[in-house]
C-alpha cells in the first residue's frame, strides 16, 4: 500500500509512546484518524490533551462495530495483542493491520539496522547508534527502546543510519520492513502468556528478517541453541558472534577481551579491563553491535575504520537500569539491573558476580518457567532476598536456598546489608515485570538507587 493510497486510519492503542505519536504523526499527514483504547477517557485524559485536534477518540471500547465506519488502514500499538475482536474482525474484513514500526518505515529513508532477542535490544541498540555516530553517521536509536520511529521517521535522510530496537509484538504486525542489517541476539523464555509457546515466541522474532534478500546481512549468536540450529532458515549474508566458540564465530571472546575474525587477521574490539560495562552479556553485546557495523560497511561498500569502532566501545557508558553502577558502601557493591525481567537477563548479570553476593529478585510474573532460576542462583547467591507478588512462588521454588522476604525495596536493602558481607555485589535483578509494586522498570531502579543513597548516607538504619 502506497503512502497516498489510505486516508482514514484508525490506531488501537492510546498510551504516552506509541499511540499518541502514531495519531500526531497521522494527523500531521492529512490523513482522517480514529484512535480507540479499552480505558475510559477520564483514564486517558492526560494523553488525549497531547493529541492532535483532528485526531477523533473512541475511549472505553475496541468493539468491532467500530469499523462501520470504514477504515483504510489500522495501525496497532504494541501492548495491544492480535486476538483482540477488533482486530480479528479487521482481518476477515480485509483491512491491513501494521505495527507503528511499518508505518514509520514507509515514510523513511536511509540504512536501516533492525536488532532483536529477549535480552540486550536496548544496550545493543544503543551502543551501536554510539558507534554509527563516532563514525561520523547522522544517526537515529528508536524502537523498542522508548523512542517511537514516526518521532523522526521524516528526518532520515539517504546517508542516515536508523538503529532500531524490536520487541516480538512490533514484528508480529510488521508488513515490508526491511533492514540492511537484522540481528536476533538470543532466544529464551519469554512473553508465555501472550505466546502458545517458544515456537509462537521464535516464529514473532524471525520475522525480522522474512523480507531480506541476499544483499542484506543477518548477525546471530551462535551460542545460543534455538538460532544456531536455524541458521538454515537466514536468507541473509550472516555473521555470527560467540563467547565459546572461538574458531567459528565472527566475533569471539578470548582472554578477557573481544575479537572481530577480518579477512587479514584478528582484531581486537575491547578489552574487558578498559570497559566502562561490565558482565559477560555485555561482551555479546559488543560483539553485536559490532558485527552490525562490519555488516553495513560491508553492504555499501566503504571502509571501516576500526579504531573509530574500539573508541566507541571504550567511551560507551551503557544504560540506566542495566548492570548500573549504584556505588560502594560497607565494602558492598550495589548494581542496579532493573531493567532484567526475564531468566536469561538474571543468568547473565549472576555470571557477573564474582564470588557471592545476595540477589533481590521478584515482581509480578510473565508465565515463565521461573525453576530455571534455581541452578543460576545456587552457587552466586548467599542470600536471595524475595519482593513482590511472586514473593510466595519464589519461596516454595526456592526451599533448601537461604531466602528472606522483603515487604519494600527499602526493607529489601536492608535485608541485603544484613545478609551480606564484606566484598559481596548486591544485585537487583529481578526477573519480572514491576507492575506490581512499581509504574515501571524506571520507577523501580530509580527507588533501588534512592534506597542505596539512604544507606551511605546513614537515613536508613540495617544493623
Amino acid at each position: 500500500m502506497n503512502n497516498e493510497d489510505y486516508k482514514n486510519v484508525l490506531v488501537v492503542g492510546l498510551g504516552y509512546r506509541t499511540g499518541l505519536a502514531t495519531s500526531n504523526f497521522l494527523a500531521a499527514k492529512k490523513k482522517n484518524v480514529t484512535v480507540t483504547d479499552i480505558k475510559t477517557e477520564h483514564e486517558l485524559k492526560d494523553i488525549i490533551d497531547r493529541l492532535d485536534h483532528a485526531v477523533k477518540v473512541i475511549a472505553g471500547s475496541q468493539s468491532p462495530e467500530i469499523l462501520d465506519t470504514g477504515f483504510d488502514l489500522i495501525v496497532l500499538s504494541p501492548g495491544v495483542p492480535k486476538t483482540i475482536p477488533l482486530i480479528i474482525e479487521a482481518e476477515k474484513r480485509g483491512i491491513p493491520v501494521i505495527a507503528e514500526i511499518e508505518l514509520a518505515y514507509r515514510y523513511m529513508k536511509g540504512h536501516i539496522i533492525g536488532i532483536t532477542g529477549t535480552d540486550g535490544k536496548s544496550t545493543t541498540a544503543t551502543l551501536t547508534g554510539h558507534i554509527f555516530k563516532t563514525l561520523g553517521f547522522r544517526t537515529f536509536v528508536g524502537g523498542n527502546i522508548g523512542v517511537p520511529l514516526v518521532t523522526f521517521a521524516d528526518e532520515t535522510t539517504d546517508d542516515s543510519v536508523t538503529v532500531i530496537e524490536l520487541s516480538s509484538f512490533q514484528l508480529e504486525t510488521i508488513d515490508t520492513f526491511r533492514p540492511d542489517v537484522a540481528a536476533i541476539l538470543n532466544v529464551t523464555p519469554d512473553h508465555l502468556d501472550r505466546y502458545s509457546g517458544m515456537d509462537d515466541y521464535f516464529a514473532a522474532k524471525k520475522r525480522i528478517f522474512m523480507n531480506q534478500t541476499d544483499e542484506d546481512w543477518f548477525v546471530y549468536n551462535m551460542d545460543n541453541k534455538i538460532l544456531a540450529d536455524s541458521e538454515g532458515e537466514y536468507p541473509a549474508h550472516v555473521l555470527r558472534f560467540s563467547v565459546n566458540d572461538t574458531l567459528k564465530a565472527d566475533s569471539f571472546f578470548l582472554n578477557n577481551s573481544v575479537y572481530y575474525r577480518s579477512e587479514v587477521i584478528d582484531l581486537i574490539i575491547a578489552e574487558e579491563s578498559e570497559l566502562k560495562i561490565i558482565g559477560v552479556h555485555n561482551m555479546q553485546n559488543i560483539m553485536a553491535s559490532a558485527l552490525m557495523v562490519v555488516a553495513l560497511y560491508k553492504k555499501i561498500g566503504t571502509v571501516l575504520n576500526f579504531d573509530k569502532v574500539v573508541e566507541a566501545c571504550r567511551t560507551f557508558n551503557g544504560l540506566e537500569h542495566r548492570m548500573e553502577f549504584a556505588g560502594e558502601y560497607m565494602g558492598r557493591t550495589f548494581i542496579n539491573d532493573s531493567k532484567a525481567t526475564t531468566i536469561g537477563a538474571v543468568e547473565m548479570a549472576v555470571k557477573s558476580i564474582k564470588d557471592k553476593g545476595v540477589i533481590i529478585i521478584g515482581g509480578r510474573t510473565k508465565g515463565d518457567d521461573y525453576s530455571r532460576l534455581v541452578p543460576v542462583l545456587k552457587d552466586k547467591a548467599r542470600t536471595v532476598v524475595l519482593i513482590g507478588e511472586s514473593s510466595d512462588l519464589f519461596a516454595e521454588l526456592f526451599v533448601g536456598t537461604n531466602f528472606v522476604r522483603a515487604v519494600s525495596m527499602e526493607d529489601a536493602a536492608v535485608k541485603a546489608m544484613q545478609f551480606s558481607e564484606e566484598g559481596d555485589m548486591i544485585l537487583l535483578s529481578p526477573a519480572c515485570a514491576s507492575f506490581d509494586m512499581f509504574s515501571s522498570y524506571d520507577e523501580r531502579g530509580k527507588v533501588f538507587k534512592e534506597c542505596f543513597r539512604k544507606l551511605s548516607e546513614g537515613e536508613l538504619i540495617w544493623n
